[in-house]
């Protein structure tokens, strides 16, 4: 092979490695793509009557805070979800101010009547986004900050 071959050759197989290398620094993860932060407050009604984050363990609620409620850092928090009919709901909880960086997602099923989906514990003292999506549709957003 001749010289300039193989400087072409080595040139290629480094430009591929680190294209490679670069794809898996792309833009943070969505929940879904194009997902918008509106949510559709009639699709959100055509299933539910009411949602509401609190605390697992106690059932109560978090306090006020600048981004919706406040729970203490670990505490176990889960979903309170009064649904009306049958439907398959993501749970795609997101930091506020990290990028976007997904921390828990997780798909249940919802029956007619009172439902809790529990989530991971944050240990983290940040502010998240639980953003609830039915069939690819943001129907509610759920902020909350851990202290």
């Amino acid at each position: 092979m001749k010289p300039f071959n193989k400087t072409l050759f080595a040139s290629l197989t480094l430009i591929a490695l680190l294209a490679a290398a670069c794809g898996s620094f792309g833009p943070p993860p969505e929940c879904a793509e194009g997902l918008g932060g509106t949510a559709d407050e009639a699709l959100f009604a055509q299933y539910f009557t009411s949602m509401e984050l609190v605390s697992a363990a106690s059932g109560q609620p978090g306090g006020p805070a600048e981004n919706g409620t406040a729970f203490p850092a670990g505490e176990p928090l889960a979903v309170n979800v009064s649904a009306v009919a049958e439907v398959s709901v993501r749970f795609c909880v997101q930091g506020f101010y990290d990028g976007g960086v997904i921390a828990d997602d997780l798909t249940a099923d919802m029956v007619p009547g009172d439902n809790q989906v529990h989530l991971d514990a944050f240990d983290t003292a940040a502010s998240y986004v639980v953003r609830v999506i039915v069939d690819g549709v943001l129907v509610k957003n759920l902020p909350f900050t851990m202290q």
